[in-house]
């Protein structure tokens, strides 16, 4: 018992401060309602932890802890895959960004030689 209330003011801890960050601009929404909503769910489970031994007993798991292995494996993947198209998608736009700079440049280049 005192395991499950530890868990859950640590977890409350973790709520409030990915809260306090996305309110300071240092984590956008997109991330954080994902990140919150990942707590939420720790929580519940924290909570009722009998849901994990029905899920793995579901699936076949041998142990529930299996199944919680790869659960993690697949997030884990799942946030390096978002991470990965966001700093794709960051690159591309870095990079028009600098071929917009370049021809404003060039453009206020010439107009200082016509004058």
């Amino acid at each position: 018992m005192s395991l499950n209330l530890f868990l859950i003011l640590l977890l409350i801890f973790q709520l409030l401060l990915i809260i306090s960050t996305i309110k300071r601009k240092k984590l956008s929404i997109r991330f954080g309602s994902f990140w919150i909503v990942m707590v939420i769910l720790m929580i519940i489970l924290v909570i009722f932890p009998n849901i994990i031994y029905k899920i793995s007993d579901f699936f076949g798991f041998e142990t529930s802890s299996n199944m919680l292995f790869l659960l993690g494996f697949f997030f884990l993947f799942y946030i390096s895959f978002i991470l990965t198209t966001t700093i794709s998608m960051q690159n591309d736009r870095i990079k028009q960004l600098i071929q917009e700079i370049s021809l404003l440049k060039e453009s206020v280049e010439n107009d200082r030689k016509k004058d």
